[in-house]
């Protein structure tokens, strides 16, 4: 039994697999997709709201760091492509680098993460929808067709129908994604670029003084 569930995977397996697929994405579709999976909805909503309400001007200190894991990630990721170039992600290289059971465990830890990425990203994309289009055109859902269970609605309707138009364009095939995907990328990354632009007029350098809010200190150590 143990012999079995660590037996490793052969390389050629994926290989025959993978054997089928068509090479459609290019340097900067790759570009694009990592880039696009990196600006999310929350990097637009998460900053400022844990600077206003926990780490002040000391989250920057969190993105220093989460650049420095995300960096170390790329090369690992990097480096294993490189030499096993084939489909699976995580899933993969642990099949052959460690056994089935590895491989497994990774596999389901990836769709737990893309199902709280998607929803994450998804309920990020309704509140500036609901908050800035729909609100624009004079246009407000019900409250309860705004949040989940969680917080006391019904259902969170415009990030369900965020969810279904991605899936229905995944749906379409690779070249509709990465179109859709290049033109997002655009977008956001745009936008992030204007509001740098912008802001740079308005730093003040009080704002940066205490640089970790004594409130968030926490109780003192007895």
């Amino acid at each position: 039994m143990k012999r079995d569930i660590f037996k490793k995977e052969s390389i050629d397996t994926f290989l025959k697999a993978d054997a089928r697929l068509m090479r459609t994405l290019h340097t900067k579709d790759l570009i694009a997709l990592g880039i696009g999976a990196v600006i999310g909805t929350g990097i637009f909503i998460l900053p400022g709201h844990e600077a206003a309400q926990h780490a002040g001007p000391a989250v920057a200190i969190s993105f220093l760091l989460a650049a420095l894991v995300s960096g170390l990630v790329g090369m690992a990721y990097a480096e294993f492509s490189s030499a096993m170039p084939v489909a699976g992600s995580a899933y993969s290289f642990g099949s052959v680098v460690y056994g089935e059971i590895i491989g497994w465990i990774l596999g389901w830890a990836l769709i737990l993460e893309y199902f709280l990425a998607v929803s994450a990203e998804a309920t990020g994309f309704a509140a500036y929808f609901n908050n800035n289009i729909l609100a624009a055109i004079g246009f407000e859902l019900p409250k309860f067709l705004q949040t989940g269970p969680l917080e006391h609605g019904v259902v969170n309707l415009t990030a369900v129908l965020i969810v279904l138009l991605v899936a229905f364009i995944i749906g379409q095939g690779t070249m509709l994604s990465k179109k859709v995907e290049n033109i997002a990328v655009v977008v956001k990354v745009s936008i992030i670029v204007l509001f740098i632009i912008v802001g740079l007029f308005y730093i003040k350098s009080t704002n940066y003084t205490p640089f970790y809010p004594e409130q968030f200190h926490g109780a003192p150590l007895v």
